[in-house]
């Protein structure tokens, strides 16, 4: 059985996506997952690993989400090898338009109907990305 749950990180897509991420730690390939959720909004699983990229955004910039423990064995080491970058001026904005895609018209969103957690999770990382870049 699948892993559920409203968090960025509470979900198969995010986990599987947490090891890629320790595999390829890169900001090319932070990028990419956060475009693929903008070109390709109808996919589910894309939809989460784009929002657990957004997430990780947030992590290197010290804001911790409540289900980071969930991948922390996994990211962890990836989020270090990127703190040790800069961190190319374009992901922030590009973490942010990727969760509105999300938030605005996804299989995701779909996928939750409306869900008032799922909303209060999005809106809170939306804040948390806002916060780095004020």
């Amino acid at each position: 059985m699948g892993t559920w749950a409203t968090g960025s990180f509470g979900n198969d897509g995010a986990g599987d996506w947490a090891i890629a991420m320790l595999e390829n730690p890169t900001y090319d390939f932070l990028r990419q997952s956060l475009k693929d959720s903008i070109d390709n909004p109808d996919d589910t699983w894309t939809n989460e690993q784009s929002i657990a990229a957004a997430e990780t955004v947030c992590i290197l910039y010290g804001h911790i989400p409540a289900d980071y423990e969930e991948v922390k064995h996994n990211l962890e080491p990836a989020v270090e090898l990127l703190k040790q970058q800069v961190v190319p001026a374009d992901i922030k904005k590009l973490a942010i338009d990727c969760v509105e895609a999300v938030e605005k018209a996804s299989m995701l969103k779909d996928t939750w109907e409306g869900d008032p957690d799922w909303e209060a999770e999005i809106k809170a990382l939306k804040e948390r990305l806002l916060q780095i870049i004020a």
